[in-house]
């Protein structure tokens, strides 16, 4: 029965890590939206306590607080659920929440729980997890030889149990460690030997980009900054591919801190100032603190003591539990101190200082660090040959035969699953592909009736204005003709009639050159909008109106060409006759596969929120401005009004 449990759990365990590993990176955000509706809508509570209880997960990174709001509602749940091994995890989780956020004692109360339920159920494969936290917690609060001690058995448990994941994080951790400890070659070879566990077993995206930023930092302290900063940028790419903003501001720090390192302080300002937004916006107050030591650093070398020192103070609210981070800030709350002629609070933050550091290498501790890393490299060197002869002895075979056996099963419930889960995908892409056509479709009927609008429009204009020049200008002329032999009778009636004519006859002549421009049909668009704009300040001397041409030559069909002039001709219209403008400022600009429209008025302007919907002049414009699938953008107030239309030559 228990072998039976045992297998299942494995296959739970391995579905679960396929399914995460092929779309949780790529739909992190589509996850986040549904565990937030499974929240929402649940009424079962153990659904709703593992939603909060994955959001609390998914989030450490990128909202900390909302991850400690939903473990407090998972917690509860679970709590009131009686589901121990549910509150065990909660504790596991709330560790790693509590270390993020630089409250170490809580975090190893926490872990200190979780590990007392996993040796309760003798749940031994899970102890990795714990010794690995308990690792982390320990380092960061500068006690290293506890800290390597929790990793040893870490990496023990990890490659016994051929967890390869974990032996990389836990292999880098050992190589932070190392750093710390001012062990540079110790640490990159430690840290190598993890990117090749990583690439031997396909182990990539963030984890990988941790491995990248920790190798940075023993090049740091060799002074190899160039190859430092090759890290870093590696790592800061996987991290903002991942969208992982604590790992994008603690590779930021790093960054900074070499350029100061290399007194180059105006470079590494700005990364500070990056990684201090995050760190705020996400209560990331463990790194929080050495980013402000680092401020405090770079604006006391660049002389802004002022700022220096506020950094500084907000660091030292902080109260860390990390002897490293509290000694780097007490060093720089000296150094400003001094530099302020402030002695005696400089030799108090001094004395500070010197207590931190000899604390973190004391002589003892430094002694058992040595020996626990002797140890552990002999016990790395003495397994190597174990599992050597151990490949030779037959009880390998036995084994070997079980896990192919186990292999066999797994690999065919992967298979089913995988087969599931291409059936579900394939069923959604069909699905996506009948909507895509349903749009296009309704899309290009929607061009097509817009088409047939504007090419009717347009022939109706071209009638009538063919009528008014040959019909009625036509009558007008042979009238002038007629009246114009009646002169000889000296008779001013007749002289004003045919005055009245002239100015008919050049009324019908703009009509005419209005409905279809000529420049429109023997030029281009940038001629025919020069020539409206000239004629327009002749019919309307109390308006003055600019035209200008900006960029490359634009060359669009003679359709596009005549819809683009019509809502320049609306647009003007518009701001002559309702916004009553003395000025209007006209532009028209190409660059690249872009065409941008600017009408711009000093007119009354108007209320957009109360614009009629049923204008005809605004209706055509958004018209025609939907046929050429442009983006139309005003702002009216009582200025002016001003549009902006941006169209895309494609």
């Amino acid at each position: 029965m228990n072998k039976h449990k045992l297998i299942l759990k494995k296959v739970v365990i391995l579905l679960y890590i396929f399914f995460a590993t092929t779309f949780l990176c790529a739909q992190q955000n589509s996850v986040i939206d549904s565990l937030l509706t499974v929240v929402k809508i649940s009424s079962n509570d153990t659904i709703k306590a593992n939603a909060h209880y994955e959001l609390g997960w998914v989030l450490k990174q990128s909202d900390l607080p909302s991850a400690f709001i939903h473990m407090d509602s998972a917690m509860t749940l679970y709590e009131n659920l009686n589901l121990p091994r549910k509150v065990a995890l909660s504790h596991f989780q709330y560790s790693v929440l509590y270390r993020i956020s630089g409250e170490y004692k809580k975090a190893i109360k926490n872990i200190n729980a979780y590990q007392e339920y996993v040796e309760s159920v003798k749940d031994t494969a899970n102890l990795i997890f714990s010794h690995f936290e308990k690792g982390v917690i320990y380092s960061k609060m500068g006690d290293y030889s506890l800290g390597l001690k929790e990793f040893y058995k870490a990496y023990n448990s990890a490659e016994n149990t051929k967890n390869w994941h974990m032996l990389g994080n836990v292999s880098n951790s050992i190589g932070i460690v190392y750093t710390d400890l001012e062990k540079y070659d110790d640490a990159i070879n430690t840290l190598k030997e993890t990117i090749k566990i990583y690439e031997d077993n396909s182990v990539d995206g963030v984890d990988l980009a941790d491995v990248y930023n920790s190798l940075g930092s023993p090049y740091k302290e060799r002074r190899d900054f160039d190859k430092a900063r090759q890290y870093f940028d590696k790592a800061l790419q996987i991290y903002k591919e991942n969208e992982n903003g604590y790992g994008v501001s603690i590779t930021n720090l790093n960054k900074a801190i070499t350029y100061n390192e290399e007194k180059e302080y105006n470079k590494a300002l700005p990364l500070l100032e990056k990684a201090y937004q995050i760190q705020k916006e996400n209560d990331f107050e463990a790194e929080l603190i050495m980013t402000l030591s680092s401020l405090g650093e770079t604006h006391n070398a660049l002389g802004n003591l002022v700022k220096s020192e506020a950094y500084l103070k907000e660091g030292l609210k902080l109260r860390t539990q990390n002897k490293q981070s509290a000694r780097d800030l007490y060093l720089e709350l000296y150094r400003v101190n001094e530099k302020k002629s402030n002695y005696k609070k400089a030799l108090n933050f001094h004395q500070t200082y010197v207590a931190y550091k000899d604390s973190i290498f004391d002589e003892e501790k430094m002694k058992s660090v040595n020996r626990l890393q002797q140890q552990f490299e002999t016990a790395k060197k003495d397994k190597e040959i174990a599992a050597q002869q151990l490949a030779l002895n037959e009880q390998e075979a036995e084994i070997q035969e079980k896990k192919t056996q186990t292999n066999y099963l797994l690999g065919a419930i992967g298979f089913l699953s995988a087969v599931s889960l291409l059936l579900v995908f394939l069923f959604k892409q069909r699905q996506e592909r009948k909507n895509q056509e349903l749009l296009t479709l309704k899309r290009e009927f929607q061009i097509q009736t817009l088409e047939s609008l504007i090419e009717g429009e347009e022939k109706e204009r071209m009638r009538i204005a063919k009528d008014l020049h040959d019909g009625v200008n036509g009558d007008l002329a042979v009238i002038k003709y007629k009246l114009s032999s009646l002169l000889e009778m000296n008779n001013s009636i007749i002289d004003e009639a045919i005055t009245m004519i002239d100015d008919s006859c050049q009324q019908v002549r703009a009509i005419s050159h209005n409905l279809i421009p000529p420049s429109l049909e023997s030029f281009d668009l940038i001629e025919a909008t020069r020539e409206h704009c000239a004629r327009l300040n002749d019919v309307t001397p109390e308006t003055a109106i600019t035209f200008q041409f900006l960029g490359d030559k634009i060359d669009l069909p003679k359709k596009t060409e005549a819809n683009v002039f019509r809502i320049i001709q609306e647009l003007v219209a518009n701001a002559i006759s309702h916004a009553e403008a003395s000025e209007i400022d006209v532009q028209i600009s190409s660059r690249d596969n872009t065409i941008q429209i600017t009408v711009e008025d000093n007119g009354k302007g108007f209320d957009k929120n109360n614009v009629e919907s049923d204008g005809i002049g605004l209706s055509n414009v958004q018209s025609r401005a939907d046929y050429l699938n442009a983006d139309i953008d005003f702002i009216s107030n009582e200025k002016g009004t001003s549009y902006t239309i941006n169209i895309d030559k494609k």
